[in-house]
């Protein structure tokens, strides 16, 4: 498997093709707001392929400074169940290079039985990739989330990490909107 940043035409495609059936119309930002942000150099799209060049998954991650969050990971649908999510992760996460990588999941301490149950397994799943758990709950538009961290260089404490990701949404949202829809749960 070989990583590289996405171009342009590529996130376009990858979009349309799969990211806008991969997450509900509720988490997905409009690709005009893609785009601006990679424009704004605050936004990087990374995708992986196979010897002979065929598409298999994709990670966008929103970013400033040293810190990234991880906004979009999936593997297309025909390739998922393979253990490409895995090995993807933190070759995604190599590639992007940033210091210090945020991944936000919805938390397993909130939502009915089912939701939960589908929560503990990504949890599950990014732990055996080998992110660690913060222990960092947060409320994003109304939604509750775990930080989980992916240790490249080293495991950041709580409070760093809450902070590399109230200065992500501040960055990206307006004032207004920040202060309404962001919170760490204490």
């Amino acid at each position: 498997m070989q990583t590289r940043e996405l171009t342009i035409e590529e996130i376009r495609e990858v979009y349309k093709k799969y990211l806008y059936y991969d997450f509900p119309d509720d988490e997905r930002k409009p690709l005009s707001r893609i785009e601006k942000s990679i424009r704004d150099g605050q936004y990087l799209c990374v995708g992986a392929f196979d010897e002979e060049e065929r598409f298999l998954a994709y990670a966008f991650f929103v970013f400033i400074r040293e810190t990234c969050l991880l906004d979009y990971y999936a593997v297309v649908p025909a390739m998922r169940g393979k253990g490409i999510g895995s090995a993807f992760l933190r070759l995604a996460i190599e590639t992007a290079g940033f210091p210090t990588t945020i991944i936000e999941i919805e938390d397993p301490r909130s939502g009915d039985a089912e939701e939960k149950t589908t929560r503990e397994r990504r949890l599950d799943f990014y732990q055996k990739a080998g992110c660690v758990n913060a222990n960092v709950h947060v409320l994003a538009f109304g939604v509750e989330y775990l930080l989980l961290e992916y240790p490249l260089q080293g495991i950041h404490s709580g409070e760093e990490l809450s902070e590399g990701y109230r200065s992500i949404y501040r960055s990206i949202l307006p004032k207004r909107m920040f202060e309404k829809y962001i919170s760490i749960i204490e």
